[in-house]
């Protein structure tokens, strides 16, 4: 090992170390914000931890362990002292810390861990799949910390709470609330701090280089002002829960940042968001409306993910559809797509009364080559006349592979005369050159068919076509 790896090396162990403090912070900063944010007994409106722990085990795997461990322990012991006003029932904290941590990460690192090895293998872009993963075990784990919790603390005399259920419910609300809102943005932190080295990728929410360009910045800034002018509304009419339902005006601003700006716009419009509906929550008697709030912060995250996931479920289909229209070898046109087109075309012509025209394609001595040179060295000779006829066609002209060397040029709106000259521009670009790294030219026979002299039909003219470049075929094995 070179001293330079060493020093990579000693630096990579000294970030990774650093995590472990970091993880601790972070859970007991948030752990402080979500008792502020306490809107029931034991439940809060926001449960950031729930979103540490679960970046934490995704991203670190095991080794964050022992951190959300302890902080949980002091979490406990937080808790208990608040609860008995400053006093601690040591056999009480006991047991509880020991519950309520192994609880917590355990239910947090089931769907954390299970995620992280479905990610290995996912694609680098944001998927319909990937963002589905994430809400669905991010839910997950909300609902077995919550369940978990609430039963297994009542059990140690740590909470006392009337109605287990409703506790659970309000448990899990609060906790997937922070979860879907910031576990991509920790993650991020994570990985900055700890390095690429180690710290797992939480695909696929990287920002990359990001800034705040004027049109952004304003549109962040409408979607804050928007959504502080309907709570404030609420608060000056009485709490009036009807106006609430304006919260969907953020809903759409934000999926209109999410398909015009980048990934970094979009999480930040998501925290602002939820940190202006949480903290109204938080500083206003909202009463059962708190609800409300928080499943609008949660309808906005999960909007956003799911329309940062659209352009890669756009790429996909355009990639389907050329699979299904063109031929993969050559990039021409597929047998079934050139046909229903020209057949479209065909029509179209036939109403306007204007003629049409095709041109069939044979590759000379494509068998030849592929004996001599290898079948790579015609697969090139293939799609190098394809190059070089496409450079030859104009606007709504287009090339198709019929089969393994045949090929077919729809020509709308010409006639005999319009046909030889694209016949005679793809020879003179065929005779330009070899083809490169063969050192070889590529030949072929043409023949033409139009619609001024054979029926408007897509089937006689590809049978005229084909005929006529056979006698071209036999003409040119004649000469000598």
């Amino acid at each position: 090992m070179t001293d330079s790896q060493v020093v990579s090396a000693q630096g990579a162990s000294w970030r990774h170390w650093l995590l472990h403090p970091l993880l601790l912070v972070l859970w007991l900063g948030s752990f402080l914000l979500a008792a502020a944010l306490e809107h029931a007994p034991h439940a809060s409106l926001w449960f950031p931890p729930a979103a540490v722990t679960f970046a934490g085990l995704f991203c670190v795997g095991w080794r964050a362990v022992p951190a959300l461990f302890v902080a949980c322990v002091l979490g406990t012991w937080l808790t208990e002292a608040s609860n008995n006003a400053g006093e601690v029932r040591l056999g009480v904290f006991a047991v509880s810390s020991l519950v309520f941590a192994l609880i917590h990460t355990g239910a947090y690192a089931l769907p954390a861990i299970v995620l992280r090895s479905i990610a290995s293998n996912a694609p680098a872009e944001l998927t319909l799949r990937a963002v589905s993963q994430f809400l669905l075990l991010g839910a997950l784990g909300a609902l077995l910390a919550a369940v978990l919790g609430t039963f297994g603390l009542s059990q140690t005399e740590l909470l006392d709470a009337p109605d287990l259920f409703e506790l659970a419910a309000t448990w899990w609300i609060g906790d997937y609330a922070a979860l879907v809102t910031l576990a991509p943005v920790l993650a991020l932190l994570l990985r900055r701090v700890g390095g690429e080295s180690g710290v797992r990728r939480f695909p696929p929410f990287e920002w990359g280089t990001w800034r705040f360009p004027r049109v952004a910045s304003a549109k962040l800034a409408l979607l804050l002002l928007t959504t502080l002018a309907i709570l404030l509304g609420y608060l000056e009419l009485s709490n009036s829960r009807a106006l609430l339902v304006m919260l969907v005006l953020p809903v759409v601003l934000q999926l209109w940042i999410v398909h015009t700006e980048d990934l970094a716009s979009s999480h930040f419009g998501m925290l602002g968001f939820s940190l202006l509906t949480v903290g109204a929550a938080a500083g206003f008697d909202v009463g059962d409306d708190a609800l409300v709030l928080q499943f609008a912060a949660i309808s906005l995250a999960a909007n956003t993910y799911l329309g940062l996931a659209a352009p890669a479920l756009y790429a996909a289909n355009k990639r389907l559809r050329d699979q299904v229209s063109h031929d993969g070898l050559t990039g021409a046109l597929s047998r079934g797509y050139f046909e229903d087109l020209a057949a479209l075309e065909l029509a179209a012509a036939a109403r306007r009364r204007q003629p049409c025209a095709i041109i069939m394609i044979d590759v000379d001595g494509l068998k030849d080559l592929n004996d001599t040179r290898g079948h790579a060295a015609g697969d090139l000779a293939l799609r190098e006349l394809v190059v070089r006829s496409r450079a030859c066609l104009g606007a709504g002209e287009s090339i198709a592979r019929l089969s393994g060397d045949e090929f077919a040029i729809f020509l709308p709106g010409a006639d005999e005369a319009g046909a030889r000259d694209v016949v005679r521009a793809v020879k003179q670009r065929l005779a330009a050159g070899p083809v490169p790294s063969l050192d070889v030219y590529v030949s072929a026979s043409f023949g033409i068919a139009t619609t001024a002299s054979e029926p408007p039909n897509l089937s006689a003219l590809l049978q005229a076509a084909d005929q006529a470049m056979y006698a071209d075929k036999r003409t040119r094995r004649r000469s000598p």
